[in-house]
């Protein structure tokens, strides 16, 4: 014997199988789950982004023809904010799928392309009734300088987010080795 231990001892160690704890297991099947559903997500999550730009596309040619066009160019700028939207969503799930804890600068500009895409909707929604920029109603003009003073706020917030270094396991375009 090399070890100094008996045959039997040896059988014993072989035989019984390491036992996981069954919170172990749970963590893991969970961990495991948590993924599977963050890959649907971000396939779904593309799949609309892709519908969304098809759309879009579709908005450019009467775009160019005689017609409304400050409508066409909306539906246009609402579609193409819409898709940035959904892309920066799925770079989020991507990294939690990649093991990255939850970053805030994704849903920063999330939330700051909607606050741009609501901004847009009430410009045009003056230009288009024939008033103009001008005459707008007192609504109008509040909601345009709170949702101004919210554009400088999360500027703010994503400047200062990327003023800190900047962790490179968060770069979803390097390669894993």
């Amino acid at each position: 014997m090399p070890h100094g231990g008996t045959d039997d001892d040896d059988c014993k160690r072989m035989s019984v199988p390491k036992r996981v704890p069954i919170e172990q297991r749970t963590i893991r099947f969970l961990g495991w789950t948590e993924r599977v559903f963050f890959a649907i997500i971000a396939l779904l999550l593309f799949a609309g982004a892709t519908a969304l730009l098809i759309h879009a596309t579709a908005h450019l040619a009467p775009m160019f023809a005689a017609g409304d066009i400050i409508n066409e160019t909306t539906s246009f700028l609402d579609l193409v904010l819409a898709t940035l939207m959904v892309v920066e969503l799925a770079y989020t799930v991507i990294l939690s799928l990649r093991g990255a804890v939850l970053i805030a600068e994704p849903f920063l500009i999330v939330a700051l392309i909607a606050v741009i895409r609501r901004i847009l909707v009430i410009t045009a929604g003056h230009a288009g009734s024939g008033e103009g920029p001008v005459v707008a109603s007192t609504q109008s003009l509040l909601e345009l300088g709170v949702l101004t003073l919210v554009v400088i706020a999360f500027v703010a917030s994503i400047m200062a987010l990327r003023s800190r270094p900047r962790d490179p396991s968060l770069d979803i375009f390097v390669q894993d080795e």
